[in-house]
């Protein structure tokens, strides 16, 4: 089993209404999972794009604890008690990220990426078989790119454990319209809500 801490993305699509609201409808299932034996660190926010969507980003101690959590008891609590925010909709729970597997994906780069007033969520897609190259070329073009763009302070980037080809990229954005706006925007952007 994997012994490096793994990042989760998890998506909670909900019901529409208020945010108050939907909060206080999550809040006893995410109570649960912040409990869960090997949960090391906890962010969530909302999708920009669907504002009926949150966006929770979890650090597991391993890829087990993860799965210890899915197979638990307490993981049937949790699905039982988001039901009525769900209302029929389904979470995502399967993106887990390495950490540490590249000086991209450390606890620096994650916590620098944490702190933006948007954070903008990519699932890239590495051509099959190119794997091993991929980063030596994000490193010359992409970050490069990143570094030099004005409103980007940060960002992380790893393979998914379910499937390397899949990278999960996480920007640090001064504020939605700048990711919007810029060449090198990639994909979801979030707002984040910091626990």
């Amino acid at each position: 089993m994997l012994t490096s801490q793994a990042l989760q993305l998890i998506t909670i699509p909900h019901r529409p209404a208020a945010n108050a609201e939907i909060e206080r409808d999550l809040a006893p299932a995410i109570s649960i999972l912040k409990k869960a034996p090997g949960l090391k660190s906890f962010w969530s926010g909302r999708k920009f794009e669907d504002r009926y969507t949150k966006v929770y980003l979890a650090v597991w101690e391993n890829l087990e604890s993860s799965h210890s959590f899915f197979t638990s008891s307490e993981y049937a609590k949790f699905h039982s008690v988001i039901q009525p925010a769900l209302n029929g909709r389904k979470v995502t729970w399967t993106s887990h990220a390495l950490m540490d597997h590249s000086p991209l994906s450390d606890h620096q780069h994650l916590s620098e990426t944490l702190k933006s007033p948007a954070m903008e969520v990519a699932l890239t897609k590495v051509v099959e078989g190119g794997v091993s190259g991929y980063y030596s070329q994000f490193n010359k073009v992409v970050t490069r790119v990143l570094d030099e763009e004005d409103g980007c302070n940060g960002y992380f980037i790893s393979p998914l454990i379910e499937n390397p080809e899949d990278q999960l990229l996480l920007i640090n954005w001064d504020s939605v319209d700048v990711s919007r706006d810029t060449e090198a925007s990639l994909a979801i952007a979030v707002l984040k809500e910091l626990d």
